[in-house]
């Protein structure tokens, strides 16, 4: 997960030091440290590094899709960002990394990050209705625990690229992809 780094730079590479904001974070750190050792002596193992997954049928993007196009307002968050990449593509990648038996760290995120309020102004505009209708909120204002709202989830995904040619689009063209079904 991205979330092992605090989100303050984007594109952050594999070997850059963990710097968790949350629990779940630092859990998740302490789990690839524990990987690491074990790598270092020798297990065959890989870790692939993600942020926002999203199916075709994500709810929050289908939501905001079905409110906007009847005229009734949304929140979106302008303190978080995503850098999404489809459940297909991660798939995808696990299989090409388990079948070549793949070594080390691979990171795979979108290659740029959108705040969810942007997103959903995009929404907006793709169905020809009033941006307006996109209100700003932010993660404090929602009650979420500290460390929810980051402005960074990207990860230099180049490995994975230049390795495999695993290259996912813009958030988007994910965005729509959803959005379109």
């Amino acid at each position: 997960t991205n979330q092992v780094f605090d989100g303050t730079v984007p594109n952050l590479a594999a070997d850059a030091p963990h710097s968790p904001l949350t629990e779940y974070g630092r859990q998740k750190a302490r789990t690839e440290a524990g990987l690491f050792a074990r790598m270092e002596q020798g297990m065959p193992a890989a870790v692939l590094r993600l942020a926002k997954v999203v199916s075709r049928d994500m709810p929050l993007l289908h939501d905001w899709s079905e409110k906007l196009a009847v005229g009734q307002p949304i929140r979106a968050f302008s303190d978080m960002t995503m850098a999404p990449v489809e459940t297909a593509m991660v798939c995808d990648a696990i299989a090409m990394l388990m079948k070549d038996g793949a070594r080390g760290i691979f990171q795979l995120t979108g290659p740029r990050d959108l705040s969810y309020l942007e997103i959903g102004r995009h929404i907006a505009a793709e169905l020809g209705v009033d941006r307006s209708l996109v209100a700003e909120g932010t993660t404090v204002e929602a009650g979420l625990p500290a460390g929810s709202g980051r402005m960074h989830t990207t990860l230099d995904s180049s490995r994975l690229r230049n390795e495999y040619g695993v290259a996912p689009p813009d958030v988007l063209a994910v965005v729509n992809s959803v959005v379109s079904k």
